[in-house]
Parts: structure tokens; sequence; C-alpha cells
């Protein structure tokens, strides 16, 4: 199974999806590509390839909610997301986890992406979690 994470590079997203490739790594037979968020590229990303394609969001803005600009810059040039299997998280925070979550899922179902599960990851615990929920997802898929 093959998974994309493509992720901010603001704040602690980058910590925290290289904590989740590790985990996905270890939990399954997966293949794990990361995706920093390249502001300075102007080519396609590619995802129809991927099982799975998961964005990586910080938590910004006093309730959260606000979009980085790297990620703002970066995803309207990924393709193949149209119907493709997704997943969110952000950094979990006290205030504003949420409306992150919810402004993550917003920008994949714009690309037609179909997002089937999220998370608020504060460390390891949280990620390992996260990806033994994605590889049961990857799983079922797979046995259709």
């Amino acid at each position: 199974m093959r998974v994309n994470i493509l992720f901010s590079q603001v704040g602690p997203i980058p910590k925290l999806a290289d904590l989740l490739a590790k985990a996905l790594a270890e939990n399954g037979n997966v293949q794990v590509t990361t995706t920093p968020a390249d502001t300075q590229g102007t080519r396609p990303i590619p995802c129809a390839a991927y099982d799975l394609v998961i964005l990586g969001c910080p938590t910004l803005g006093w309730l959260g909610g606000k979009l980085p600009p790297d990620l703002s810059a970066v995803l309207p040039r990924c393709t193949g997301l149209d119907g493709k299997t997704a997943a969110a998280f952000v950094n979990s925070r006290i205030l504003g986890s949420v409306k992150s979550l919810r402004t993550a899922m917003g920008l994949l179902e714009k690309q037609g992406a179909m997002v089937e599960d999220f998370a608020a990851i504060g460390g390891a615990d949280d990620a390992s979690i996260f990806a033994e929920r994605l590889v049961r997802l990857l799983e079922r898929r797979r046995q259709g």
C-alpha cells in the first residue's frame, strides 16, 4: 500500500509528519512518501499512484483555521486527487485544532478527495494510534 504525506513546513508539522510516517511503516505493509510543501516549485505533484493521501496542516491563529501560505500555494498543484482516499492531521492544541482540521479537510475535499479519517496529533503515541486506524482503513479498502 502506498501513502503520500503532504505536509506544511510550518511549526511542528514536519516532526509530526515524520512520526506518522514511521508509525505507518511499523504498523503495516505501507510504503510511505513524505512531501514537504515547497512554495518555490511549479511542477505538478502527482497523487494518483497513492492509495492514501494525508495532509498535515498546522493549527495557526488564536482559534485555529488559518491556512499556512505553503499549503495554499502547493495544494492546487496536486493532481489525481479526484475520488482519492484521504486523511488529514493537525498539531494538537487546546484551542483551534478542530477548526484547523476542518480547514485541512475542506482543502482536500475541494480538490475532489474523499476524507475518511482525521486526527489532532500531539506526539508519538497519537501518531501511532492514527497510523493504526489508517492501516485498517487501507486494508478494508484493499479487501473491497
